[in-house]
């Protein structure tokens, strides 16, 4: 565990949601600079709830996601999340998640795990 998710770890229930989200929206937006900008990004941890919203490459307008609840576990030292209900603003594309995301397993950056 590196020393940033470490602190961020111990520090996330004192630390606001929206600086959470921030430190979150950075990171996708670091790493997936490619695709586009996520522009929004609401976490609820409490209850397992998601919103975000994306400006990607190639579209007119954003599109939004909403993870209705997930469920979040660790083995061996790794955390992953399981995406239990997904909708978008585009209806294929909710159709297309809710095949991928079923009964799946995905595993988080260390960084990203933290503030979940």
């Amino acid at each position: 565990m590196s020393f940033l998710t470490s602190i961020l770890k111990a520090a996330s229930p004192l630390i606001p949601a929206p600086m959470l989200d921030k430190i979150a929206r950075e990171y996708f937006n670091h790493h997936y600079r490619a695709l586009g900008h996520m522009t929004k990004l609401q976490i609820d941890s409490a209850n397992r709830h998601a919103k975000l919203e994306l400006d990607l490459k190639g579209e007119t307008q954003p599109l939004q996601i909403t993870i209705g609840r997930y469920a979040v576990t660790s083995t061996g030292g790794k955390t992953f999340i399981e995406i239990e209900e997904i909708t978008t603003s585009r209806e294929w594309l909710t159709l297309l998640a809710r095949q991928f995301t079923k009964g799946k397993t995905f595993e988080l950056p260390e960084l990203i795990a933290s503030v979940l």
